[in-house]
């Protein structure tokens, strides 16, 4: 009851932070084992001078607890800033008309309970990344790491391949990411790029409402909408302007069931139906609707004349309030309208003259190049020469009603691609350790080839072919995993697949570029290595 329709999106977002951990904590577990190996000699001295296997462990986690701790620390002071900067993109809650929104709004902030969650994950996030390196530290060979000099105590194998999965497992959830909000952005591009039917620039929207305790009748409330409309047409600049009920993006008008006359009623299962609007005849020129056939409202069409023109000539039959079989000849057609967000398709919908269905207020819509102070200003003068008492409220821009609209889907796909931004710095990040740390080890085997007559082209190669080799298992992993949670946000996305292959390859060719530049680096660090200066390292 309290998120609505926001649970799914804020569900994903809680999964994007996560990834986002479990990359930074993939990230920091290989830093850790690539410092167990440099600290191999250092484990065995401890050992050899009776520290047991357990003191060697709790050493290290007691190390990584504090680095945990540190970063948390870190992290809350950054996201002290992050919650006041975030909230120049949180969807705007100015109008309650305007959907869809995140609830709750006012209540995101940093509190104890924030403060205590985030240092406890930063404790058990440590425990859980620091154990496995310090398992590998604490059964170092006690003879083999004190005989050989700390420089040629190399990498084992099982450190290797830890080392290899976990930068793979990086670039596996770093795609998942990239794909989520790569598919957001496409579906975030193609929804602000959508006609929604009208012109909403230089459009101002003000509600005005009558009393029914004052304004009891049909005719009066016609009348005013008269009077109003005369006088606000007479101001200069204004004279493009009409009411409707209800305006465009602020809901769906009336949902009715209709029969056209002279057809066969619909079973109950199949019914007609269509958004009833009550619009006063410039309506459709003030924001531009296209006229498809026939004609558009005029002045005769009034509660005391009904159409006497037939461009169409069909009947349609609907009940509205108490009445029944309410009898309405159709005169033209108008284009469709996405009448309550860019996102939802244009439904059927049945346009009647104000005139002939008045209501006890509306919404006053003005295009005019003057400022939006000076219309409203104009209009709440207006309205107080008509009745002093007439309260004009939800004064808006209908650009902008349009761009709340979008509010939440921008909101989403800017949170989500800077969490997939992050995962991308920390997954090459990971590759880059993991080369970088690997030709560091692999610097006597370099010198050797390069002394035996292995070409600069061929170290430089078989680097990046090392890399290749790790980002590829990250994005064979990846894709079936990137597949997998686009279905989660598949009902965020606007007429994109969630399968959509152009960003499964971009994103693909994306983390494979940057891959390799990452490992582009100590590849040609390789490349310069001494064949003299690398036999004598120890």
């Amino acid at each position: 009851d309290i998120v609505g329709s926001s649970r799914s999106a804020l569900l994903v977002l809680l999964g994007a932070v996560g990834m986002v951990l479990l990359i930074a904590c993939a990230n920091i577990a290989n830093l850790l084992l690539a410092r167990a190996t440099s600290r191999a000699r250092e484990m065995a001295v401890r050992a050899a001078l009776g520290a047991g296997r357990m003191r060697i462990i709790r050493q290290l986690l007691s190390e990584t607890a504090v680095l945990g701790l540190l970063g948390g620390i870190a992290g809350i002071a950054i996201a002290y800033w992050g919650v006041d900067a975030i909230s120049s993109i949180l969807p705007s809650t100015a109008s309650p008309f305007v959907a869809p929104t995140l609830p709750e709004l006012n209540v995101i902030r940093m509190d104890n309970f924030v403060l205590g969650f985030a240092l406890l994950l930063s404790a058990l996030a440590s425990f859980a990344f620091g154990l496995a390196p310090a398992l590998f530290a604490s059964n170092s060979n006690l003879q083999t790491s004190l005989r050989e000099g700390e420089g040629r105590s190399g990498e084992s194998g099982g450190r290797r391949r830890a080392r290899s999965v976990l930068a793979s497992a990086e670039i596996a959830l770093a795609m998942v990411l990239l794909v989520s909000a790569g598919l957001l952005l496409r579906s975030f591009t193609k929804l602000t790029s959508v006609n929604p039917g009208y012109v909403a620039n230089h459009v101002l929207k003000a509600d005005v409402s009558l009393p029914r305790f004052q304004y009891s009748t049909p005719q009066q409330w016609s009348a005013i909408s008269d009077q109003l409309m005369a006088r606000i047409k007479a101001e200069p600049g204004l004279q493009n302007s009409a009411m409707v009920v209800p305006a465009p993006m602020i809901s769906a008008g009336v949902n009715l069931p209709f029969n056209i006359v002279g057809r066969p009623a619909q079973s109950a299962g199949a019914s007609r139906t269509a958004d009833y609007v009550s619009v006063t005849p410039d309506y459709f020129h003030v924001l531009g609707i296209p006229l498809l056939a026939g004609r558009y409202f005029n002045d005769h069409d009034a509660m005391t004349a009904p159409p006497n023109e037939n461009p169409i000539g069909k009947h349609m039959t609907f009940a509205f309030r108490s009445d029944t079989g309410i009898d309405r000849e159709i005169v033209g057609i108008v284009g469709n309208i996405r009448d309550v967000a860019l996102s939802q398709n244009p439904g059927p919908m049945m346009y009647v003259p104000f005139a002939q269905a008045p209501f006890w207020g509306g919404a006053v819509i003005v295009k005019s190049t003057l400022s939006s102070t000076e219309v409203a200003a104009a209009i709440r003068r207006d309205v107080r020469e008509i009745d002093k008492d007439l309260p004009v409220t939800d004064v808006e821009d209908l650009s902008a009603l349009v761009d709340a609209s979008t509010t939440q889907p921008k909101f989403r796909t800017t949170l989500l691609g800077l969490f997939a931004a992050i995962a991308l710095i920390l997954a090459v990040t990971g590759i880059f350790g993991v080369i970088s740390y690997s030709v560091s080890c692999r610097t006597r085997e370099i010198g050797i080839r390069v002394a035996l007559g292995a070409s600069r082209n061929a170290i430089l190669q078989m680097i990046l072919r090392e890399t290749l080799t790790l980002t590829l298992t990250g994005l064979v992993v990846g894709v079936p995993c990137a597949l997998a949670a686009s279905r989660l946000v598949g009902h965020m996305l606007f007429d994109v697949s969630p399968n959509d292959p152009v960003t499964l390859t971009a994103v693909g060719l994306l983390l494979a570029a940057v891959a390799c530049c990452a490992g582009y680096i100590p590849a040609r660090r390789a490349m310069r290595v001494d064949p003299v200066v690398s036999l004598r390292h120890e």
